[in-house]
């Protein structure tokens, strides 16, 4: 993937969406209920008492620290992340108290407390000041103001009546094994998504996937931009093209079949369960746009939520599996072997 550059082909976005980043609303401060404030007059204390018994209730003993506000792209506080145990992070909306991303195992990407930081959703991280004419996704992240004195409260409640297995439904899944957590910032991130994958079946599907002198990254991601996936942004006719065109010349093409749909969970859910990864493309990065991860895993969030929580896990395309984030319009494609 190219330094700085590791998104792909993104729709372009005039300058009327970006809001005069230098307003603030005027409001209260009190119960830390309030919207769009100056970050420094923010305890967060009640997202941080939130995440905390969010991540218990879904069987992780937590220990949140470090708080740092994330704005959203008119330049108020949006979200605030947290480090978790001093090896994950958590990000919470400071309007709803959802929780659009986290992880136990990966590092926090934003570390500067003296930085200005962007986001716009899972993943879609931007640092500093972000100018208007370089916005180019038409997703924007942004959550209605609830009563978050009652949901956290809510919450309590559940903390007390109920033990953590019964916080999750039924429907998850993950991939009997890990991928491979490749990362290379002179490879876009459709090849690389597409050779975890591949290199995911041929190590646990079928060895016929990969030629033996190319299961390691260097030699199949090159292989892969040589004569199959174009080393630049990918849309999903393209990522499932090029995988086409692999299965061909293995001589696989009997037996299995690249895909590409819209993102469609109920597939993406069955996939996992019949232990196949999944490519899902992303549109929420401010200045990139799109972007491709690999899903191994989902779960579905029911309680303390009137409408259940659904998450996939995924592979972030730079080096880190096993981060969780929550399905939402953000996701738009998913190419898939089977």
């Amino acid at each position: 993937m190219k330094v700085n550059a590791k998104f792909g082909v993104g729709t372009m976005l005039t300058a009327m969406l970006l809001v005069s980043m230098a307003f603030m609303p005027t409001v209260s401060a009190q119960a830390n209920e309030n919207v769009g404030v100056k970050a420094e007059n923010i305890g967060f204390s009640m997202e941080k008492e939130y995440g905390k018994l969010f991540l218990e209730k879904t069987g992780y003993s937590a220990k949140l620290t470090s708080p740092i506000p994330l704005k959203n792209l008119e330049g108020n506080v949006e979200a605030v992340v947290f480090s978790v145990n001093n090896e994950g992070y958590i990000i919470i909306n400071v309007n709803d108290l959802s929780v659009p991303e986290f992880s136990m195992t990966s590092e926090n990407p934003f570390i500067d407390k003296n930085k200005n930081h962007y986001y716009n959703g899972p993943l879609a991280y931007v640092e500093e000041e972000l100018k208007s004419e370089r916005i180019k996704t038409t997703y924007i992240y942004k959550k209605e103001r609830v009563n978050k004195s009652k949901k956290l409260s809510e919450l309590k409640k559940t903390d007390m009546e109920t033990s953590n297995v019964q916080l999750l439904s039924g429907a998850s899944g993950i991939l009997s094994h890990s991928l491979r957590t490749w990362e290379d910032n002179n490879i876009y991130c459709g090849p690389i998504a597409a050779g975890i994958n591949l290199i995911y079946l041929d190590d646990y599907i079928d060895n016929d996937f990969v030629a033996s002198a190319y299961e390691n990254q260097n030699d199949l991601l090159d292989f892969i931009t040589s004569g199959y996936i174009d080393n630049s942004g990918t849309y999903a006719w393209q990522l499932r093209n090029g995988l086409n065109g692999y299965i061909e010349d293995r001589n696989l093409d009997n037996e299995y079949s690249a895909y590409a749909t819209s993102f469609d969970y109920s597939k993406l859910m069955s996939l996992i369960n019949d232990d196949k990864p999944v490519d899902v493309s992303t549109n929420n990065h401010p200045t990139f746009d799109h972007h491709w991860i690999i899903a191994h895993g989902y779960f579905i969030q029911d309680v303390p939520y009137v409408v259940p929580q659904p998450y996939i896990v995924i592979n972030n395309g730079w080096g880190d599996n096993n981060i969780n984030v929550l399905v939402d319009d953000y996701l738009i494609n998913q190419v898939w072997i089977e």
